[in-house]
């Protein structure tokens, strides 16, 4: 079983039958996955093999079906197709991922009696795009101050989803979850506000989002440019000020490849 949030995108709208030119679908986010593999081959029941068959499962669905990826089904000829499944994003989410408060400490010593912090690091994801934050040791009010840039291809619907997790040599613990729909932050532009923690007691964290608009020129690009000046202490690898779209059509005349397999005697 898959559950999850399907969008099904019909357009164009033209004035013949089918009246609909192409059909495009994809999730919104990761689906989640339930496989009963009960009747198959024992391989499967060996422990650790069933969650890797999973997560193999669910990458392959994440690689075609989970946005920006999705498949597009054209009805008439006349249709441009790369238009439909590779659009333009609708605009670019800066994430300034800060800090945290009173999260919860979950190691532990003296097998259990002892109370001690966490190592806390953060999971970020807007549809297919996946961000992870360095890990702070032992501190349960954690500093990140990094700032993160995903594409938003469709509104309503994309939601930010922050998931914080405790480092630990075997599984990493759980220490809270955020769930923000993109609507709001394209609404206000600018959000820096400090949101409490789901699915767990206490935590809070510190987000500031800012909703950049894609414009057809180069008009503000100097204004761009000295607004990132004054911040480019705050991204590792810098802040955008423009968006580069290239799409692959085709190749043709490739040269051919050749690869000799030989047998060795001892």
């Amino acid at each position: 079983q898959i559950h999850g949030t399907m969008r099904v995108i019909l357009e164009p709208l033209i004035g013949d039958m089918p009246l609909i030119g192409a059909l495009s679908l994809f999730f919104l986010r990761k689906p989640l996955l339930e496989i009963n593999w009960t009747g198959l081959t024992n391989l499967l029941d060996v422990p650790g093999l069933n969650g890797l068959s999973d997560t193999i499962i669910l990458d392959i669905i994440s690689n075609y079906l989970v946005l920006p990826n999705r498949i597009t089904v054209p009805l008439v000829s006349e249709v441009q197709i790369a238009q439909l499944r590779f659009p333009i994003p609708k605009g670019v989410l800066r994430i300034h991922f800060i800090e945290a408060q009173d999260l919860e400490g979950k190691d532990t010593y003296l097998k259990g009696i002892v109370k001690g912090k966490s190592d806390p690091y953060g999971i970020i994801r807007v549809g297919n795009q996946i961000f992870q934050s360095k890990v702070i040791k032992e501190n349960l009010n954690p500093k990140w101050n990094e700032v993160y840039e995903a594409l938003v291809y469709e509104h309503p619907g994309q939601e930010l989803e922050i998931e914080l997790f405790d480092e630990d040599p075997d599984k990493d613990d759980f220490l809270g979850s955020l769930m923000i729909d993109l609507i709001e932050v394209e609404k206000e532009r600018l959000l820096d506000e400090w949101f409490t923690l789901d699915e767990v007691s206490k935590g809070k964290l510190h987000l500031k989002l800012e909703w950049l608009t894609l414009m057809p020129t180069a008009d503000n690009l100097d204004k761009v440019l000295t607004s990132i000046r004054a911040d480019k202490d705050q991204a590792n690898d810098g802040l955008s000020s423009a968006l580069l779209i290239l799409y692959l059509d085709s190749a043709r005349n490739l040269p051919v490849s050749y690869v000799l397999m030989g047998t060795l005697l001892s």
